[in-house]
């Protein structure tokens, strides 16, 4: 079963409902506790390469007006892998969005000094004056069943796109796993080898359980039952926006804030599952033509 990888597209509540509708009718300023807990993308481990000892110094900033304390706290082996933000804030999915923002900055210019990767691997939010919690973590799926026999079937023109495809369903960064998604998709869309001319294929549409599974459906729910090759189609303005911030930094993606980040991250999902969905389907396609023949 595919499932979602992202995590740009959780923001989990922990505590009962009642908490949480509390925290969000409250507008006085209070404390708002915002940590990310950091990983090494090579090691997978969650701490970066960056002794705790050495920044225990505890920084005093201003995020967009409101005030911040930002703390950094190492594991048992002494690597940094979490830091905190204290942040007076009248709403707390503001002060997070501040301070991811912030935390993205800092490791990006990390990053450069060091010469070593860092990324954020989730993060957890508090309103201690109305006991609302928040939380987000890599989900850890169950094990899944793998017939080595039936998955044996895979073109060689095909295998290019499956691996561009491995890179999507790879990525934690839901611009890479956009562009890459999108890759496969226009081959579709287009009829380019390896996928065959259109009357040669079935017609894919967008279904509920592709908006529902990837988080669409409060941004894409227009395109529920609709062709998938429309759903192409709108997806290269979000292909553009990508490339955009590649070839002028800041001025595509990077420059996403809020509801607009979420909706990339929902909207690279989206192409991820319908980029699937096209290669599962040319594979069976094939198939069945092979099985056919040997009959």
């Amino acid at each position: 079963m595919w499932i979602p990888y992202d995590l740009a597209g959780s923001f989990k509540a922990e505590t009962p409902t009642s908490t949480i509708e509390r925290s969000r009718a409250d507008r006085s300023m209070r404390d708002v506790l915002v940590g990310f807990f950091v990983r090494n993308p090579i090691t997978q481990s969650w701490e970066i390469d960056i002794r705790a000892d050495a920044v225990k110094d505890v920084l005093t900033v201003d995020l967009e007006g409101m005030p911040t304390e930002i703390a950094c706290y190492g594991d048992e082996s002494g690597k940094l892998s979490e830091i905190i933000y204290r942040v007076k804030s009248a709403e707390p999915y503001a002060a997070f969005d501040a301070c991811r923002h912030d935390l993205e900055d800092r490791l990006a210019r990390w990053t450069l000094e060091l010469g070593r990767g860092m990324a954020i691997a989730g993060w957890r939010v508090a309103d201690p004056a109305n006991e609302a919690r928040w939380r987000c973590t890599p989900f850890r799926p169950s094990a899944l069943n793998l017939d080595l026999n039936a998955v044996a079937f895979a073109p060689d023109d095909l295998k290019p796109l499956l691996r561009l495809y491995q890179r999507a369903r790879n990525a934690s960064d839901p611009a890479w796993r956009l562009l890459n998604a999108y890759a496969v998709l226009k081959c579709w869309r287009t009829s380019e080898a390896p996928f065959p001319a259109q009357p040669q294929r079935p017609t894919l549409t967008v279904t509920l359980e592709m908006l529902v599974h990837s988080g669409a459906l409060g941004c894409a729910a227009s395109f529920k039952d609709q062709p998938l090759a429309h759903l192409v189609d709108a997806l290269e303005v979000w292909r553009d926006a990508v490339l955009q911030d590649l070839e002028t930094p800041g001025e595509g993606v990077h420059g996403l804030r809020g509801e607009a980040r979420w909706r990339l991250a929902h909207m690279a999902n989206l192409a991820d599952l319908a980029a699937r969905e096209a290669l599962v389907c040319e594979i069976a396609r094939r198939r069945r033509a092979d099985l056919a023949l040997a009959s």
